[in-house]
């Protein structure tokens, strides 16, 4: 084998694999379902792809290069300390996707595929519930391509994760959803735990790692727990929408997604139908493209070619308890701006 093919040649990792089987699985899956939802299934998928950028992508891939060259400019023979980057929004704020989107353009951090494997410059990994430092680890060698067949030690398995990950030459660990690391303790133990973790893997003299925390505005309490995260870090938070200044983002994303579905928006562009999306999504981008989302389900299901008020009310009353409160429903009544924004939940047997 030529050396140009060696270096072309594909070496499935266990994420690969693993992937290609959840693939192929889902697609059976999807098969077995009647044609009319695999055809909404398949709308969806392109919709899902859309994304509508606006000033906070810019401002984000400017700081995000700034971290970038700071970590891979080496300190005289060695490479300088490793830096953390708190990105930080309430929920639905879009947190995961913009990192995601950012991370996905820059050729840098994309994977390497060599001849004996896939080198991976970052990697991700999701927290959904209460997590152990213990566990983190393993989950990040995991995405790292590094499986972990032993439960060690959580402190010596983060004595050890700098040298794995030079192995597979990871430079920078991102943590999504990382408040759900930050528990309340009475003795502070497990943040401090987890602060101590990190700020061992970015002072590793070989092979230092940097990382990118997103998660709720509480995420910047790890900054709190050590001076060098507040002299090495960088801050972004992401804040609502303001519908006085940016309506015409909601605007973009409407008009971008209902495209993206083959469906008109004409009809809803000009009228103050985005006012009350902004108002249902509580104001937050994340939020606003899954009621813009809901709402195009709602029209495909129906073979719609054009969007009207009826759908939006629809969506609206399939996500939240609404159904038979249309004085709810902020599509339904006039004094819209009056109802709390965001989804109506029902507390308990209370009703307003």
């Amino acid at each position: 084998m030529t050396r140009k093919r060696a270096a072309e040649a594909v070496v499935p990792t266990p994420i690969d694999q693993t992937h290609a089987e959840d693939d192929e699985f889902l697609a059976s899956v999807v098969e077995a379902l009647p044609a009319d939802s695999q055809r909404v299934i398949a709308e969806l998928k392109r919709i899902k792809k859309v994304y509508i950028r606006c000033g906070r992508d810019i401002a984000l891939k400017n700081k995000l290069h700034h971290f970038l060259e700071l970590i891979l400019a080496n300190r005289g023979e060695r490479r300088d300390d490793g830096r953390i980057f708190l990105v930080t929004g309430e929920s639905g704020a879009g947190k995961s996707r913009i990192v995601e989107q950012l991370i996905s353009e820059i050729p840098a951090l994309q994977p390497q595929v060599r001849s004996y494997g896939t080198l991976r410059p970052i990697v991700t990994v999701s927290l959904t519930g209460p997590c152990t430092l213990g566990v983190l680890g393993r989950m990040v060698l995991e995405q790292a391509g590094y499986p972990i067949l032993q439960s060690p030690d959580p402190s010596e398995l983060w004595r050890t994760l700098p040298d794995r990950l030079h192995h597979k030459k990871v430079l920078i660990i991102h943590i999504d959803e990382t408040h759900h690391m930050l528990k309340e303790t009475e003795a502070d133990r497990d943040r401090k735990a987890l602060a101590k973790a990190l700020k061992g893997v970015m002072n590793h003299a070989a092979w230092p790692i940097s990382i990118i925390m997103s998660g709720l505005p509480r995420t910047t309490e790890i900054a709190r727990l050590d001076e060098q995260f507040e002299r090495r870090g960088f801050f972004e938070n992401l804040p609502d929408i303001d519908i006085d200044h940016e309506r015409k983002l909601v605007l973009n994303i409407l008009r971008d997604m209902a495209e993206a579905a083959g469906i008109d928006a004409t009809s809803v562009l000009a009228t103050d139908i985005p006012d009350r999306i902004a108002h249902a999504a509580k104001y937050r981008y994340g939020r606003t493209t899954q009621v813009v989302l809901a709402t195009l389900q709602i029209a495909m299901k129906e073979n719609a070619k054009a969007l009207h008020r009826n759908h939006f009310a629809n969506a609206y009353i399939l996500h939240s308890s609404a159904q038979g409160r249309d004085d709810m429903n902020p599509f339904l009544v006039d004094e819209w701006r009056l109802l709390p924004p965001g989804s109506f939940i029902i507390e308990g047997d209370k009703l307003p």
